[in-house]
């Protein structure tokens, strides 16, 4: 029987990964109120608090979404500040959501365009209580999804994941390990890291090996980008999300 290659078996790897996520962006359920809250809002309340809230809808019922937030900037590694839960009626978002204070509510009506929202919060369980404050969002960029760019001579292919402004992922480059990015941010519609690339040394610990660092700027539309990765200039499209 024939082994299989490192080689094959990345190349196997980054196809599998690149099929799930086309599945599951083909898997969205319906959306009988054309009103969609998922993706990354950048956030700001009447007290002048920056928050990154991160929605999706449910697979199985589209009216119930789910999130979380954290604050605008922090990129360490810490789990995110609080979770919440809500259910969408027409283009309004009514939910609860957890804080140092124990569980609160709010809305979000979504505007026209799908582009931002304007919102209340209360301290209390009911979601149409105004009496906390007001909200208002703008949609952040999403980098999540599998990418491909070109690279010098070469075909980069890059799988992100991404949650508020933080942003993980693998970068191959004709289908070889090419690194990994740490220390990300996504500011506006520009997305910074750095490149590491993993060392695994006998009897010691694992430790990265700092490569460089990339600055990808998303067009318009959020289905291409342009930028730079270890100096060297890219543009790339979305396989799929």
């Amino acid at each position: 029987m024939k082994k299989t290659t490192p080689s094959l078996l990345l190349v196997f790897c980054t196809l599998m990964l690149l099929v799930s996520v086309t599945v599951s962006a083909q898997g969205q359920p319906p959306n009988p109120n054309n009103a969609n809250f998922t993706g990354v809002w950048n956030t700001i309340t009447d007290k002048g608090e920056n928050l990154v809230i991160t929605l999706r809808h449910d697979r199985s019922d589209f009216s119930v979404v789910i999130g979380n937030y954290h604050i605008l900037g922090d990129v360490t590694d810490k789990p995110l500040d609080g979770g919440l839960k809500g259910s969408v009626k027409d283009n309004v978002l009514r939910f609860t959501w957890s804080s140092d204070e124990g569980r609160r509510a709010g809305r979000f009506t979504l505007s026209s365009d799908g582009q931002s929202f304007e919102g209340t919060y209360s301290a209390t369980k009911n979601p149409d209580d105004t009496s906390g404050g007001t909200w208002k969002a703008t949609r952040a960029p999403n980098f999540a999804g599998a990418w491909q760019a070109n690279f010098g001579g070469s075909f980069l292919t890059m799988i992100f994941q991404q949650t508020g402004d933080r942003v993980t992922g693998q970068l191959n480059a004709n289908s070889a390990d090419f690194g990994v990015i740490r220390e990300s941010t996504v500011d506006g519609n520009t997305l910074r890291f750095k490149v590491v690339r993993a060392l695994r040394l006998a009897n010691l610990q694992p430790s990265d090996q700092y490569l460089g660092t990339g600055e990808l700027v998303m067009d318009q539309g959020g289905k291409s980008f342009k930028g730079t990765v270890l100096n060297v200039a890219v543009n790339g499209t979305l396989l799929g999300r």
